[in-house]
């Protein structure tokens, strides 16, 4: 005769494709890494310490291999704990797609009584701010997660504020410290990828599966199996408009964070200023080091962060190059970043940052061999020597040629105090409209 934990276990597999689903779609954050779990029988190193887990895939494969709704499908139906799967809270681009309160219970010292009346108070206190949110018994002995899901992605730094303001009153409810909440951190240091939290399901060392609590007024009870597996699925994902603005958090938690706007950033183009360029030839061809740029990002770094920013981290424009169709953004612009900085480290380039973000990144300068500089707030003639470098750049010719011809220097000093019709003659013969 079947076991509890057997039945629950085959109520998860037989769910897992339906769960694969539901988390692949509403809790992934970055599919170029993810936690993943040793097997039970591999724990034990020969050095006597105890691996639990590491982040996946390993080095060599990153940017090649990814996670897959069918690596989710074992975790929910898992042969042994080496099956089991953590998510990142934050994206490549600084984003989250989940908040989560972690209230741990890692030895007696910690009541689980008072680990479940802070669990309950901060769930019913997200019901009542019209969120949708879950809360897990994770391990059946006072170690509870609750989760909130939001219906689109929304900047890290604003989910942690939020979390950590939600936790403030701990001391409240007899916790001697503060729970973590995920994310962790308000960013995440360049070339890290923050903290992963473990998919709700199999416990990776005890016979134990995640209980959800109903949220039903009149029945509050935890749900197992498929009752839980139902409750999860349904939840209701939350409007980013719910979380308050402008939420304060305690100076001593801000301290501790990795801010990166204490320093004036610039941002710097790839080819034709780091890199040799004389044409496009594809994604994985990169010219030369120009002479003296390792220098001149070495030297920039005394006083700023370095950030790189290049139409070769963009996936739309070269998705047909990367015979990606269909796979997000998010997935295949770490792989572009990954091609430029093993070339930037090869060569012993100083930066701090390869931007693959959306839009344009503030900074407070921007180095690009094919810029435009306009100032007409504090240039009288700005608009005029833009149109005439544009002009050169279309055709081919660089901005700095234009001072190189004396009367086309004069014509430019003037330009602000002749009339329409002398502007307008000018323009005709230089081929404007």
């Amino acid at each position: 005769m079947a076991t509890l934990f057997e039945f629950i276990s085959k109520e998860w597999s037989d769910w897992a494709p339906e769960l694969a689903r539901w988390a692949f779609e509403r809790l992934v954050n970055r599919t170029d890494v993810w936690g993943s779990y040793v097997s039970m029988d591999r724990r034990k190193r020969a050095d006597g310490r105890t691996n639990l887990f590491f982040t996946a895939p390993f080095p060599a494969a990153r940017g090649k291999v990814f996670l897959t709704p069918a690596l989710l499908r074992r975790h929910f139906a898992p042969r042994d704990e080496g099956d089991l799967v953590s998510l990142h809270s934050t994206s490549a681009d600084k984003t989250s797609r989940w908040l989560a309160i972690d209230i741990d219970r890692h030895d007696e010292s910690v009541s689980a009584e008072n680990n479940f009346a802070a669990a309950r108070a901060w769930y019913e206190k997200l019901v009542s701010k019209g969120f949708d949110p879950l809360l897990f018994d994770t391990n059946g002995d006072g170690g509870y997660h609750i989760l909130v899901i939001f219906s689109k992605p929304v900047p890290t730094a604003d989910v942690f504020t939020w979390g950590q303001a939600h936790i403030a009153d701990y001391a409240r409810y007899g916790l001697t410290r503060a729970p973590e909440t995920y994310p962790k951190q308000i960013c995440i240091e360049e070339g890290h990828f923050g903290n992963c939290l473990r998919l709700p399901g199999r416990h990776h060392t005890r016979e134990f599966y995640s209980r959800v609590w109903s949220g039903e007024p009149d029945n509050p009870e935890w749900l197992e199996g498929a009752s839980a597996i139902a409750r999860m699925i349904g939840t209701a994902t939350a409007n980013p408009a719910l979380i308050p603005a402008a939420l304060p958090v305690e100076a001593d938690v801000v301290k501790t964070q990795i801010v990166t706007a204490r320093r004036p950033r610039i941002c710097i183009d790839f080819d034709g200023v780091l890199a040799s360029y004389d044409g496009w030839k594809g994604l994985d061809f990169m010219g030369a080091p120009i002479a003296g740029a390792v220098d001149f990002t070495r030297r920039l770094a005394a006083f700023a962060d370095v950030v790189i920013f290049t139409s070769r981290c963009c996936v739309e424009l070269h998705r047909d190059e990367l015979k990606e169709p269909h796979r997000p953004a998010s997935d295949l612009a770490p792989r572009l970043q990954h091609n430029i900085r093993y070339w930037l480290e090869k060569h012993g380039f100083t930066f701090h940052e390869i931007y693959i973000g959306q839009g344009k990144p503030a900074a407070s300068a921007y180095i690009d061999d094919r810029a435009i500089h306009c100032s007409p707030q504090v240039q009288p003639d700005a608009f005029t020597r833009a149109l005439a470098n544009a002009k050169l750049l279309c055709a081919g010719r660089a901005p700095g040629q234009v001072s190189d011809d004396a009367r086309l220097r004069a014509l430019i000093e003037a330009w602000p105090t002749l009339s329409d019709a002398c502007k307008a003659k000018v323009m005709k013969l230089a081929g404007g409209k």
